[in-house]
């Protein structure tokens, strides 16, 4: 299912998910870690939405601050 049928909100698999600055595997380490919010099926697949992957994409540039 096409992450743009499915709506921005729905949960697809991360191969679904997946661009050219972020690969499923990047994905599925950051899910694992708790960066990106996700959650993993009976299945064992992770699955996301494009609006908690866009969230995670903007984390990524920012740094912490002291």
């Amino acid at each position: 299912m096409l992450p743009a049928v499915a709506g921005p909100a729905r949960l697809v698999p991360l191969s679904a998910l997946a661009a050219a600055d972020l690969s499923v595997a990047a994905l599925q380490a950051a899910a694992q870690r708790g960066r990106l919010q996700a959650h993993r099926g009976a299945d064992g697949q992770w699955r996301s939405s494009r609006i908690w992957v866009d969230d995670y994409r903007a984390s990524r540039n920012q740094r912490p601050t002291d």
